[in-house]
């Protein structure tokens, strides 16, 4: 299925998204952030998304998907379009998911799931916004499982953000000082 393609057609559906995950789809693919010439990365990409603090979500070459956030995290997200909706229509808000000691077992990370996503409920509420409503909306529409738990989907993530090899950014200041990230979205 074409995800992209569907969200850039069906201004709605992209508005959804948006409101659920804080993920906008561009118009078009674009080349991505390169802080005016002082960014590279180690691994090609087109942008395609990105969120209302700057971050990008890039498609790599390898098909796996990619974050650059814009307080200078990089790393890979998902293996594919396919895994990458999935995991952000079930785990929205998915930089609140980085706590790397909860991922030691099944049952914590469920537990430790189930706490930030009531969080993210509460702050809905707040606003008077129904997320687990306009989430299973967003599901359904993209024709993606609404997962009761999401442990999987978050192992899943954590082995893609671990494996090699790792989507790295490096930044060079106009004095030559170099500065790498790691490639891990959980080493901070």
């Amino acid at each position: 299925m074409d995800f992209i393609k569907m969200l850039r057609e069906d201004h709605d559906l992209s508005d959804l998204l948006c409101d659920v995950c804080d993920i906008e789809i561009f118009p078009e693919f674009k080349r991505p952030q390169d802080e005016c010439g002082h960014l590279v990365y180690n691994l090609c990409g087109k942008t395609f998304a990105g969120a209302g603090s700057g971050d990008e979500y890039i498609l790599l070459e390898d098909g796996s998907i990619g974050f650059w956030g814009s307080e200078g995290q990089c790393g890979r997200i998902a293996d594919n379009l396919e895994e990458f909706f999935e995991f952000v229509v079930n785990c929205p808000y998915w930089l609140d998911y980085l706590e790397e000691g909860a991922y030691q077992d099944r049952e914590s990370l469920e537990a430790y799931a189930k706490e930030v996503f009531e969080e993210h409920m509460e702050h809905a509420e707040e606003i008077a916004f129904n997320l687990p409503q306009a989430q299973q909306e967003l599901a359904d529409r993209l024709g993606i499982e609404k997962k009761a738990g999401v442990a999987d989907l978050l192992l899943r993530f954590y082995h893609c953000a671990k494996r090699e090899p790792r989507f790295i950014s490096t930044y060079t200041e106009d004095d030559g000082a170099v500065h790498s990230c790691t490639g891990s979205l959980f080493d901070r």
